[in-house]
């Protein structure tokens, strides 16, 4: 059993919740247009708190660098949860440790994530559940099981209605 004391499904979603969590990172290291949508998508290499005192190709680097920091740290957290790598003592703070920093890079990075910043506050909506489940409620493994589908499931919803209309129809 881990720290969190969670056992069952409630181990087994948490565990690949945290671990695909990170994984969405992955879209932050592109940075692509699509010539079908006309829209960008990923981040953008810019940020609008460090433009102007860190240089382009050393601001890009940082991010990147930053992106995959987080998805390390997320992915790590879920084999914890899973009982995969032993990090016993060490979980609660990696996950809150994560959160943190997955939250501290969408706010100085915000403006240059695409197609519009504001899409991706779902992760620091997840991001904070996850901290306060961390911090509040670390035996009631049910209740953010609860709590991060209903706040994917809305997202999702969210989302697809934004693709929907950043989306021509199809003849």
């Amino acid at each position: 059993m881990n720290i969190l004391e969670i056992t069952g499904l409630e181990q087994i979603f948490l565990g690949w919740f945290l671990i695909f969590h990170g994984l969405i990172h992955l879209i932050f290291l592109i940075y692509n247009y699509d010539e079908k949508t006309k829209v960008y998508t990923g981040w953008a290499r810019r940020s609008w708190l460090l433009d102007k005192v860190i240089p382009p190709p050393l601001l890009s680097y940082i991010g990147i660098m930053t992106w995959i920091l987080i998805m390390i740290l997320f992915v790590g957290s879920g084999l914890g949860v899973l009982d995969l790598i032993a990090l016993n003592e060490y979980l609660p703070p990696l996950i809150i440790l994560s959160s943190t920093v997955a939250t501290i890079a969408f706010i100085i990075f915000y403006n240059g994530l695409a197609p519009t910043p504001f899409h991706w506050i779902l992760g620091v909506i997840i991001d904070v559940t996850l901290i306060i489940y961390v911090i509040v409620f670390p035996q009631n493994g049910l209740l953010v099981v609860i709590l991060l589908l209903l706040i994917t499931g809305y997202g999702m919803l969210f989302h697809s209605k934004i693709l929907a209309k950043l989306t021509p129809p199809q003849a």
